[in-house]
């Protein structure tokens, strides 16, 4: 008996290691954005809070020859200037070089792309290559923009590895956020990468593994 719950306990520590592994090898990644560098202080470029809820989501995912992005800014309560409520003016990643296009949802604006000169420096010294602007005042509430970059070691790994977290800019917001004599700046909120969630057949073949082993262990031990 002790046998077999050893021999029981050991797969399920394998099976384990295999799921963490499955999900850190995910072909997708999802992060989300409450964190904001806080612009009614004196050192809004250091200064963050962190909301109760998201303000936006970013799914990168890989497709072939390159990934995904699908952002979406979700209804939210952030204070915004005018009744329009809050809009996503850019997107700043860090990740390999390829090519982007927009494929549904808010239309780029010019200069979006790839800097090939030095890492663009934004808030608390976070550095980005990526540099994907929308239309102004176009990306509003409940609304979803997907596009793609392609290129030579393109995968959604690459970006999550990239050492540096997403941030994107929320723009129209009000007080007490809208800076000094009224001016109205953008809020930078920063992504926080999501645990991965595995794929139903990864429980499966862990669950196969487990009942395998038992089985094996009860026929030995009979």
């Amino acid at each position: 008996m002790i046998k077999l719950v050893r021999r029981t306990a050991v797969a399920a520590g394998i099976a384990a290691l295999s799921l963490a592994s499955s999900a850190s090898w995910a072909a997708s990644y999802t992060y989300d954005f409450k964190t904001f560098f806080d612009t009614s202080t004196v050192l809004d470029l250091l200064d963050t809070k962190t909301l109760s809820y998201s303000v936006a989501t970013l799914n990168i995912t890989d497709i072939t020859g390159g990934v995904q992005l699908s952002l979406t800014q979700l209804t939210n309560a952030f204070p915004a200037k005018t009744s329009a409520g809050t809009f996503i003016e850019a997107l700043w990643l860090s990740g390999p070089n390829g090519t982007l296009a927009s494929t549904s949802g808010t239309a780029l604006a010019a200069g979006s792309g790839y800097s090939w000169l030095l890492p663009l420096i934004k808030d608390a010294g976070y550095t980005y290559q990526w540099n994907i602007d929308f239309a102004s005042s176009k990306f509003a509430e409940n609304t979803t923009s997907t596009l793609t970059i392609k290129g030579s070691g393109v995968t959604a790994a690459a970006f999550a590895k990239a050492g540096t977290v997403p941030m994107l800019d929320l723009g129209n917001v009000g007080s007490p956020y809208n800076g000094l004599l009224g001016l109205t700046p953008d809020v930078h909120f920063i992504g926080k990468l999501q645990p991965a969630v595995p794929e139903p057949s990864t429980y499966a073949l862990m669950g196969l593994g487990l009942v395998g082993v038992a089985v094996a262990a009860r026929r030995r031990a009979a």
